[in-house]
């Protein structure tokens, strides 16, 4: 484990030191979960139940609570910005120590490692602005849905022009990225902006459950809501997008809601999704967010990007203005 042993010294500044380091754990280090010490007041447990391995999956899992991921997850959750990046830096310069010597003697090398590989926005990526001629047409395309220039700055919205990197699937899509709370790139959608292709969104490859779409854009303290999908999202001031129609227990937006909320959360999804919302709303609702949950209703066919192209941030503040909470009449017929 010498490779790692700048890794680990990172993590037992935020961990502490383990109970049994690798060689007595079967290749498992063992330390106190700093999640179960948030259940417990923030006092440790003294369990030991979070298993952790610095081997090339970098993988941890709390036998307790559930906690679990990669080990970036823990850095993030309860390290610094600069552990972050320390951490960062160091599994880049092992990822290539390693290349280098595996090539060396001729072995070629997968990218197993895959924590060490940052997430990178789309081949052929460029920002759209005005008077590009590179991105005209998507341009062109926002500002038929009303986006402004100040809403693309913002969300750094950007497009893969025609004839821009290797993917042909890629090519003529708008695409909005997302940053953690850090500011660190952690999923991207694309949007066909020619109407031509079969295949509306591309998206990258990674399971949407763990991502919270552009946290770094939240304020918590204010009132959250959720919506559908980023054009949504960047139009609706303080929301996320569930990248779909639901959520559950296993999303990463309910626990950073259930951990991070200190307002009002409304529900703000279109109109033929309905039952979603109301699912959304009653599964909240049974949690310690009891009784700061509400819902908007929609009228008319419209979604939350068509009723900003249409009515503008006036007509955006109007609807969350129309927020309210549910009795049990409207639930009849439904559960």
């Amino acid at each position: 484990m010498e490779v790692f042993s700048n890794i680990i010294g990172i993590v037992n500044t935020i961990l502490g030191d383990p109970k049994r380091d690798y060689a007595g754990s079967g290749g498992w280090y063992e330390y106190n979960c700093p999640h179960c010490a948030d259940e417990n007041g923030g006092i440790p447990d003294n369990k030991y139940n979070l298993a952790l391995t610095y081997n090339n999956s970098q993988w941890f899992h709390c036998w307790r609570c559930g906690y679990s991921g990669k080990l970036s997850r823990v850095i993030r959750d309860y390290g610094t910005r600069d552990q972050l990046n320390e951490y960062r830096s160091e599994l880049s310069a092992i990822r290539g120590r390693l290349k280098y010597m595996l090539q060396s003697e001729g072995i070629i090398v997968s990218d197993d490692f895959s924590d060490m590989i940052e997430l990178m926005l789309p081949e052929g990526f460029r920002p759209i602005k005005e008077g590009d001629r590179f991105t005209i047409p998507a341009y062109e395309y926002l500002k038929k849905r009303g986006i402004t220039d100040n809403i693309i700055k913002r969300y750094n919205i950007g497009c893969v022009p025609y004839g821009s990197g290797d993917d042909r699937n890629m090519m003529c899509r708008v695409v909005i990225p997302s940053y953690d709370e850090f500011g660190t790139l952690n999923y991207w959608v694309g949007r066909d902006y020619t109407g031509k292709s079969f295949m509306k969104y591309k998206n990258v490859n990674i399971e949407k459950k763990t991502v919270v779409f552009n946290e770094a854009h939240i304020n918590w303290y204010e009132p959250v809501t959720l919506v559908e999908g980023p054009f949504d999202h960047i139009v609706v001031p303080n929301s996320i997008p569930l990248l779909g129609k639901t959520l559950d227990y296993d999303y990463e937006v309910f626990t950073k809601l259930i951990h991070k909320s200190h307002s009002y959360i409304n529900i703000f999804l279109d109109p033929d999704a309905r039952d979603n919302a109301l699912s959304i709303y009653k599964l909240l609702n049974s949690t310690m967010l009891n009784g700061r949950i509400k819902l908007i209703d929609i009228q008319g066919g419209y979604d939350a990007s068509d009723i900003y192209r249409t009515y503008g941030h006036t007509g955006m503040l109007k609807m969350l203005a129309s927020a309210r909470s549910l009795t049990p009449f409207d639930f009849i017929d439904k559960f």
